[in-house]
């Protein structure tokens, strides 16, 4: 460690805590500061921390975002709207999102949101076509996705106006 990070025996237990959670998977600041918070760090050190853990690599905000904007879209099938939502959440620079957000796969995306149409399709039950693709078009809203994507979704699923 350089001298800007000095810390002490007991900080260094925190150091590697931290170190530890996050080779284990990929972490944002927030999140991080949070955990060492929560496991008895004082809010300097913690920051400190951080700072430090930055500067080695241990956090990446812009390999972060890139990898939780991929997890959700294909685990949780969110769309732009809600991933950007809870990446500000965690005190992430616009721009880092941003970046992230346009790195997402058009096809994917659009594959995922039409998978995810069809899914929904098969558990709704409604004789009215109209009641159908708005239940439909709210779900895939409250998912995340931009209204223009669901409408063309929506319209290429098939509901018929019978």
């Amino acid at each position: 460690m350089s001298d800007k990070y000095k810390f002490t025996d007991a900080d260094k237990a925190f150091v590697s805590k931290a170190e530890q959670y996050c080779a284990a998977s990929e972490q944002c600041r927030t999140s991080v500061k949070e955990k060492l918070l929560a496991w008895g760090a004082d809010r300097e050190l913690a920051g400190r921390i951080v700072e430090y853990l930055v500067a080695n690599e241990y956090i990446d905000e812009a390999r972060y975002c890139r990898i939780y904007c991929e997890s959700k879209l294909h685990l949780q099938k969110w769309g732009r709207i809600k991933i950007n939502y809870m990446l500000r959440n965690k005190r992430i620079d616009n721009r880092i999102i941003a970046n992230a957000l346009q790195e997402i796969d058009s096809t994917q995306y659009t594959e995922t949101l039409r998978s995810l149409a069809e899914s929904k399709m098969r558990t709704l039950h409604d004789s009215d076509p109209v009641k159908l693709r708005s239940k439909l078009s709210s779900f895939l809203a409250s998912h995340g996705f931009e209204m223009s994507e669901i409408q063309t979704v929506v319209q290429n699923i098939g509901i018929n106006n019978d």
